[in-house]
């Protein structure tokens, strides 16, 4: 007979071993119940209903071909208005600059009512460096007249409240924004693009090394037609385009020195926080700035 420590010790292995098994199958059910979970979502979002030919946005009407005309998130800054430059100057593109004037740093309706620390509060200074660069593009290149359409202005929301959660779901899902920042202004420009599926360049370079954005962008960017994209357009920032990622500020520079166009950059404004109209010198991009801001 057995000693009794013996059948002890037997049955704690037995009871490991079917715990053991029990977890693994726990473990396995999760991973498909999440998998069915991100898919679910991703087939949702793909099935809504969206505008056909890009026609209406909001209360502006876009009726260029989009295979000839190049749409641009156009600030009025730095890296947006050299991409203009290269787009128009260099590679003879007919150009559709789109703003988007909502309040896209956090919940706040507007800029005047919002007493938040963190606003950027530089719309005043980014329309008027806007008109003084169209109108210094049209007397030094007078083809711009043309091939330069007029802004469209963004002053209203797109998509539904299901909409709006899908898509919150899939940025939560890759993980690719600051978790210290609840609102970022790449999810609105991506959503809005993905709404109208409507492929829109973004004058973005300042982006961290070491972000998971970064990251993705460099895993996932793939070099066409004089630009940078992804060929996923499922994905939440797929209809977004690159075209300076990983172009140094001071490279730009000196492309549009050689083009001609460097002067058009100095009508540029970045700073975030300007005090009575002048730059604030403290935020981001007024440290990142590599030539001086124009005397508003």
């Amino acid at each position: 007979m057995k000693p009794f420590y013996w059948k002890v010790t037997n049955n704690i292995k037995n009871f490991n071993l079917k715990f053991n098994i029990f977890l693994l199958v726990v473990l396995i059910l999760l991973c498909i119940t999440y998998s069915s979970k991100n898919n679910s979502q991703l087939e949702n979002f793909q099935s809504f209903v969206v505008p056909n030919n890009n026609t209406e946005l909001n209360n502006n009407i876009i009726d260029n071909n989009v295979d000839e005309v190049h749409h641009l998130y156009w600030t009025g800054g730095y890296d947006s208005t050299f991409r203009l430059c290269e787009l128009l100057i260099d590679q003879k593109k007919t150009v559709q600059p789109i703003y988007v004037s909502l309040v896209l740093d956090n919940d706040c309706l507007s800029e005047e009512s919002c007493n938040k620390l963190w606003l950027r509060r530089n719309r005043k200074e980014e329309g008027k460096s806007m008109n003084k660069i169209r109108k210094a593009l049209n007397e030094k290149f007078p083809e711009t007249k043309q091939t330069l359409l007029p802004t469209i202005f963004v002053d209203e929301d797109v998509g539904s409240y299901e909409f709006n959660q899908h898509f919150d779901n899939l940025f939560s899902l890759n993980n690719l924004w600051p978790k210290k920042r609840k609102i970022h202004q790449y999810k609105f420009l991506s959503k809005y693009a993905f709404w109208h599926k409507l492929p829109i360049d973004i004058g973005v370079v300042g982006i961290h090394k070491k972000s998971t954005l970064y990251k993705f962008l460099k895993k996932n960017l793939t070099e066409q037609n004089n630009n940078k994209i992804i060929l996923n357009k499922n994905h939440p920032i797929g209809y977004i385009r690159f075209p300076l990622f990983q172009r140094p500020k001071g490279e730009l520079l000196k492309t549009a020195k050689n083009n001609n166009y460097d002067d058009i950059l100095k009508l540029t404004w970045s700073c975030w926080f300007p005090l009575k109209g002048k730059p604030c010198g403290k935020c981001p991009m007024c440290k990142e700035r590599v030539i001086e801001h124009p005397d508003h």
